[in-house]
């Protein structure tokens, strides 16, 4: 059984002995804990070669903010002993036990049942095994359950592992892998999958409703600190395949300490949208426990569904609301109205569309419309802008940064750049995450010695976004350095999905590039079939699904003869053709009611198409969650009645066609 290892800040040279529970050495998670000789020790020296240009770098407190620019570093605190999420939240259980904490559909929690709850199955936990530092993979449905189980991974001394049980079984099996999971936390509706997956052990929640109820609901007395590892998630990844971030309790907890972006209270009401494998879960369940709020569960359906999603917000008294850019988009497009009630909208992930952002703060905006920035290795999030107006020939900013943050931009020598200069964006501070699992040469590449850091051992986060500072000091969002993609919120490495590409025996080599449709992006794979292969497009869709996360799989591949190359020899990605996509003239079945001539006409549009016979596949032609957003709303408007659930289930305009009528006629 592997484990996280566990330090002080001041141990920059090698792990605290602990005999009966350290790990197996391969799986440590470096800096800054020990020193991989060859490359942090050669950045440590650039650093100081480069003393003079980082000296004059304007620390807190240095600057005169009575221009108005913001802070470069945002309210740290000199505070070594950072708590854990865990403490906060029974701090609040302990206040207001009566408080309900959760709330999904007809079911609620309050704090109290969440503290009893949470600390019998720690105990529990502790029984199975799991010890301080291990990772614990939850495979749960979003709601009250979910977060009771993560609660009791950190009571347990654990770092927790979300899984999507959507995702294909060898990508899971990976993960649980790579992780060297303990134990699995999950139901038995879900653990099928998932013991296909992994050797670990199993703890089924609805088979050990005994054995919780005698254990002790005072949780185990583990000694956790804010060093010690939260949780790992998975992110796309270069080399193929994916790699876990660990972040450490205190990440959590400086995201959340007098956080100036959203500053929550008591009586607040937050959504629960996000997967719990998707980072920006960690702030719609521990802010609002943390801050003694609420936290509403909105199911998938209902969050891609304007209508509904704005009567949840109502129906629930919703003051706090996180959107992926990709859905803010679509839902203002069909509902500028639709935050009115919102106390706080915070809206990131990818490139925003300054005309959307005027369109909802025309409309009824929120109180509070905040544009956020964050990687996944920071935290959620890292820096933060408060919208009051959009101008439709500048990029809508990613702001300054958020509380106990710092940020820097800086050239290829690593010497900051003046304001309107484009450089690389750097991220300091407790939020950044301890490293990559398992990964050490990778996690010295990204996460450097940190000069501006006034406690030893601290780093920055090297992103490979290019910022820049306006001349009001707010950085703006400008691009990448390499080819990685934001499509729908998730940040996606395309040389992740070619090498599945190249796995099939048909394909000799594969080229995946993210194609911008005004207020879309989609994913489009290209390949070069082996000679005397011909690869069917829908099979090789096929062979990437089986392997990948839906939000990765190209919505279009394209097989080619050969590749358009620059004259340097390089593959040309800005010359590649835009996919054909649609069905075979021999496979196309013309609509025949009126429904359906409704719902092919707005397919083609939405999906740019010629023409949508009726049994065509809505997500074989291209579409995606978010487009189904712009789907549903139309048809609705059109008088047809169907919902994102529906779109998703179906698949066909003659299936939703048939059961929008037969819904109309009973």
């Amino acid at each position: 059984m592997g484990s996280l290892p566990w330090a002080t800040v001041s141990d920059d040279v090698g792990m605290p002995g602990h005999k009966d529970h350290v790990g197996f050495p391969g799986r440590y998670v470096d800096a800054p804990y020990r020193r991989e000789p060859p490359v942090p020790l050669l950045l440590e020296s650039s650093w100081s070669r480069r003393a003079g240009p980082v000296a004059g770098i304007e620390r807190e407190g240095s600057r005169d903010m009575s221009d108005g620019t913001p802070e470069w570093s945002a309210g740290q605190e000199e505070q070594r002993d950072w708590p854990c999420v865990h403490e906060l939240v029974g701090e609040r259980a302990r206040s207001a036990p009566e408080a309900v904490a959760v709330v999904a559909g007809p079911e609620t929690m309050t704090y109290g049942q969440l503290d009893d709850r949470s600390g019998r199955l720690a105990n529990l936990l502790v029984d199975a095994g799991v010890r301080r530092g291990d990772v614990v993979a939850v495979c749960l449905p979003r709601g009250p359950e979910l977060v009771t189980a993560l609660l009791a991974v950190a009571r347990a001394g654990g770092a927790y592992l979300p899984l999507d049980p959507g995702y294909p079984t060898e990508r899971l099996g990976f993960m649980l892998a790579d992780a060297d999971v303990s134990v699995c936390v999950t139901r038995s509706s879900l653990a099928g999958k998932v013991r296909g997956a992994t050797g670990a052990a199993f703890l089924v929640l609805d088979e050990q409703e005994q054995a919780l109820a005698a254990r002790p609901a005072e949780p185990p007395a583990v000694p956790v600190g804010g060093r010690d590892a939260a949780y790992v998630i998975y992110t796309s990844g270069s080399t193929g395949r994916p790699k876990g971030t660990v972040i450490e309790h205190r990440s959590i907890t400086a995201l959340l300490h007098g956080a100036d972006y959203i500053p929550l209270r008591d009586d607040d009401v937050v959504a629960q949208g996000a997967d719990a494998t998707f980072d920006a879960a960690t702030f719609e369940i521990w802010a609002p426990l943390a801050a003694g709020a609420r936290m509403v569960v909105v199911d998938k359906d209902t969050m891609l569904d304007p209508k509904a999603l704005t009567e949840a917000l109502t129906r629930y008294g919703v003051s706090t609301l996180v959107l992926t850019t990709a859905v803010f988009n679509q839902v203002v497009a069909v509902r500028p109205d639709a935050f009115a009630s919102l106390r706080h909208l915070l809206f990131g992930g990818e490139a925003v569309h300054p005309d959307r952002v005027a369109q909802a703060l025309a409309g009824s905006p929120p109180q509070r419309l905040v544009h956020s920035y964050g990687p996944t290795e920071t935290t959620t999030f890292a820096t933060w802008h408060l919208v009051s107006r959009a101008d439709g020939h500048r990029t809508v900013p990613i702001g300054r940064p958020v509380v106990n943050t710092s940020v820097h931009v800086l050239d290829d020598r690593l010497s900051e750049v003046p304001a309107g200069v484009t450089g690389e964006l750097f991220i300091g501070g407790p939020g950044v995450a301890r490293g990559y699992l398992a990964r050490p040469g990778l996690t010295a590449e990204r996460f450097l010695p940190d000069p501006f850091a006034t406690a030893p051992g601290e780093r920055l986060y090297r992103t490979g976004d290019l910022v820049r500072r306006s001349p009001a000091g707010a950085l703006e969002y400008v691009g990448r350095i390499d080819r990685q993609v934001k499509v729908r919120g998730f940040r996606i490495e395309p040389n992740e999905i070619e090498l599945v590409l190249q796995q099939h025996p048909d394909v000799d080599a594969a080229v995946v590039v993210a194609r911008d449709e005004g207020d879309h992006k989609r994913l489009v794979g290209y390949v070069r079939p082996l000679p005397g292969h011909r690869p069917d497009p829908a099979a090789l869709r096929d062979f990437a699904a089986e392997r990948l996360p839906d939000f990765m799989v190209p919505a279009a591949v394209v097989p080619l003869d050969g590749f358009p190359l620059t004259p340097s020899g390089k593959v040309d990605r800005a010359a590649l053709p835009a996919p054909q996509l649609g069905a075979d003239s021999e496979d196309y079945v013309a609509p025949r009611t009126d429904d359906e001539r409704v719902l092919a006409t707005i397919w083609a549009e939405v999906l740019d198409l010629d023409r949508v016979g009726v049994t065509d596949n809505f997500y074989e032609l291209g579409g995606d969650s978010v487009l189904g957003i712009k789907v549903v709303a139309e048809a609705r408007a059109a008088g047809v009645a169907i919902s994102a659930k529906s779109l998703f289930r179906l698949q066909t305009i003659a299936a939703l066609s048939a059961a929008a009528h037969a819904a109309a006629a009973g």
